[in-house]
Formats: structure tokens, C-alpha cells, sequence
């Protein structure tokens, strides 16, 4: 025996009693939550409200300043430790240089050397001079010479160069002719410095001193 189906307007009226069901159900509740939050608005002293308000604004304004404050703390520290970095760097290029010319510490690079010899035979040997080695010495400084040593002797701003007698003394050392002066620094402007018409070149040929001038590189010149 077949079981009779469930006629189609009966289907429908099962669903619209289940949806009245649970909108009878929240409906309710939802209505008393939003009788509550409107009674705890309502309930607030508007005085109360707006300081809320206004201590927001001010917590607001004073973390914008202490926020600026940080960032110009930063900025000036960044600025203040380039300055520092570079103050650092030039001081020590100027150590560096220092201790060059003063001889404390051993320099190669590329330079020249010069050889000096006298002429002791013939009725009238030549003699080198105070004043010869003085512009020699000074025309190197002054034609890029970064270092300059004497018969390995290593000279320094405040060295005393002279004769004495058949030798030639600097400062508390003695050393003998022939002499090689190497320096160190402009190549090719101290060797055209030496090579100027009329220069202490052409002076010690008058003299009959024998000088030859050599580019050498590198050029080791120690403490």
C-alpha cells in the first residue's frame, strides 16, 4: 500500500511557522540590546562626555609634540655624528700627514733620486756648499717633495743640513760624499723643477759637482 506524499502547500506553511518561530525569538532580544546601549548613552553626563573628548584631543596633541621632539633628537644626533665622522677622518689624514713629514713612519711610492759627486782631482777640486744643498733641498719641498732622505737620513721639516769639513752633518748624524738624495712625491714636476734654466742644476755644473738625476719607482724611503 502506498504512503500518501505531503501536498505541497503543507511544505510551505511548515517553513513560514519555522521562520516566525525564530524571528519571535531574536527579535525580542535584539530590541533590549539596543534599549540598554541607548539607556547607558542617555545615562551619561554630557559634561562627562565631552571631557572624554577633550582629554583625547590634548593626549593626542602632546604625543604629535613629543613625536616631533623625537624626530629633531634624532636629525641633530645623525648630523652631529657625520660632523663627528668627518672631524675624525680629517684629523687623522692630518696625523698621517704629520707623521710623514716628521719621519715616523716608512713611505715608497714614486720619486727620484739624485747623486752628487765632488771633484777632488785637478789643481782646484770642486766642494760642495751649505748653500748648495740648501736650494736643492728647498727646490724639492717646493716642487711636490713629500719625503726626502739624505744618504738614507731621512729629513724632516725642522732638519739642519750642513758641511763639516770633508763631511756633511744632519742634525746629531754624520755622513761623507758623494751624497744621494731620494725624495719621494710629483715625480714629473720635481724632475722638471730641477731641470729650470739658470737652476741648481746649471749651478753645480758651474761648479764642476757632478749631479744625475734618476726617476726611480718605487722610491723606499724608511724611518
Amino acid at each position: 500500500m502506498k504512503r500518501a506524499g505531503r501536498a505541497p502547500w503543507q511544505s510551505t506553511m511548515l517553513i513560514f511557522s519555522l521562520i516566525s518561530f525564530f524571528v519571535g525569538f531574536f527579535l525580542p532580544g535584539q530590541a533590549r540590546v539596543v534599549r540598554e546601549m541607548k539607556q547607558t548613552y542617555q545615562s551619561q553626563d554630557p559634561k562627562d562626555l565631552i571631557r572624554v573628548i577633550r582629554d583625547l584631543q590634548q593626549r593626542k596633541q602632546d604625543l604629535l609634540v613629543e613625536e616631533t621632539d623625537v624626530s629633531w633628537k634624532v636629525t641633530q644626533y645623525l648630523r652631529s655624528s657625520d660632523d663627528t665622522a668627518a672631524q675624525v677622518r680629517q684629523l687623522q689624514q692630518e696625523a698621517a700627514m704629520l707623521k710623514q713629514r716628521t719621519g715616523a713612519v716608512p713611505l715608497a711610492g714614486p720619486g727620484i733620486r739624485i747623486t752628487i759627486r765632488e771633484q777632488s782631482s785637478g789643481a782646484s777640486p770642486s766642494m760642495l756648499a751649505d748653500e748648495d744643498l740648501l736650494l736643492l733641498l728647498n727646490d724639492l719641498w717646493a716642487s711636490g717633495a713629500e719625503v726626502i732622505s739624505l744618504n738614507g737620513i731621512r729629513l724632516s721639516d725642522s732638519s739642519s743640513v750642513y758641511r763639516a769639513g770633508l763631511n756633511v752633518r744632519v742634525d746629531e748624524e754624520v755622513t761623507q760624499m758623494p751624497l744621494v738624495v731620494d725624495a719621494i712625491g710629483d715625480t714629473e714636476n720635481m724632475f722638471k723643477g730641477l731641470q729650470i734654466p739658470g737652476g741648481v742644476l746649471d749651478l753645480l755644473n758651474l761648479r764642476r759637482i757632478g749631479a744625475i738625476v734618476q726617476k726611480v719607482n718605487p722610491l723606499r724611503i724608511s724611518d
